[in-house]
């Protein structure tokens, strides 16, 4: 089988069931988090620590079905539930718990980890804006803008542990 099928040569994608233009939200925000998907595996080239590892794969999982969410673009088919916020509320606070305050704008440059990680957080922030924009023109899931703004708060979060703790 070949990779490429000529379908989208007039600038048209598929959609779950339906045929869109490339330029469409929908599409604009699945790219947005499927850059930061790969970001996310990025990282892991650089962490050695395997239960971040698993936290990683969950969140990459997880952003995974957003994009099916954001597609099938329908109400009951929602898949971020509070549950997921809580989790990434706590990985986020445990990671917390382990650096100083914050007093000042920092740069997240002292290891790779950090910067990949940092790459990943700043696709999420233009993920989430693009999401925004989707939900003013649709119904979205408020758990998955809830889940999509923490994210971005964890990635910073883990990036300051690797450049401050590891």
């Amino acid at each position: 089988m070949k990779i490429y099928t000529k379908r989208g040569d007039q600038g048209q994608t598929d959609l779950m069931s339906k045929r869109v233009s490339k330029a469409d939200l929908h599409i604009s925000v699945n790219g947005a988090f499927d850059e930061s998907m790969a970001f996310i595996i990025m990282s892991k080239h650089y962490i050695r620590l395997q239960e971040i590892h698993q936290e990683l794969d969950q969140i990459h999982g997880h952003l995974f079905s957003i994009c099916h969410e954001i597609a099938l673009n329908r109400e009951d088919k929602y898949i971020t539930q509070p549950g997921d916020v809580s989790w990434l509320e706590s990985r986020l606070d445990h990671y917390d718990s382990f650096l100083k305050p914050l007093t000042k704008f920092i740069k997240l440059d002292q290891t790779k980890a950090a910067s990949w990680l940092n790459l990943a957080r700043v696709t999420v922030r233009r993920a989430e804006r693009e999401l925004i924009l989707l939900s003013q023109e649709q119904p979205l899931n408020p758990h998955t803008l809830q889940y999509v703004n923490r994210l971005s708060d964890f990635l910073f979060t883990l990036a300051r542990y690797f450049d401050e703790v590891q």
